[in-house]
């Protein structure tokens, strides 16, 4: 019998995110306006997918193969699904913070999206992360 070592810089269970969830992810986002239903996540098959909000940056390195649009669809949807369903609350772990982070990089995180971010949340942790 072993005994697993709990590492804190995992994912979930190991799940990861590949090209076809993160494809099923921004087609939803593209259909989305201002809220997010549990209905929504069962018709793009993302219901059971909560775990989405406890993976670190490394677990999203595809996003920064998705162009700009792309990347501030997925910020709106995880923005607004962590508000607004049950079960997908983040705090500092927010995926929005890792898309930002890429919007950055590339000079492109404009500040009408950090307000959309701010007045669309209670995530205090949102859209920079933690300050330390």
């Amino acid at each position: 019998m072993s005994v697993g070592v709990w590492d804190p810089g995992k994912g979930d269970s190991g799940k990861s995110v590949d090209q076809a969830l993160l494809d099923r992810l921004i087609e939803l986002a593209g259909r989305t306006d201002d809220s997010v239903t549990e209905e929504q996540l069962a018709a793009a098959s993302l219901q059971n997918d909560a775990w989405l909000m406890s993976l670190t940056a490394k677990d999203w390195s595809l996003v920064k193969n998705l162009d700009s649009t792309s990347l501030v669809a997925l910020c709106r949807l995880f923005t607004l699904v962590e508000q607004q369903v049950s079960g997908w609350e983040a705090g500092n772990k927010s995926p929005v913070i890792v898309f930002v982070c890429v919007l950055k990089q590339r000079e492109e995180f404009t500040p009408e999206l950090r307000k959309w971010i701010k007045s669309n949340t209670d995530n205090r942790y949102l859209p920079n992360g933690s300050a330390l």
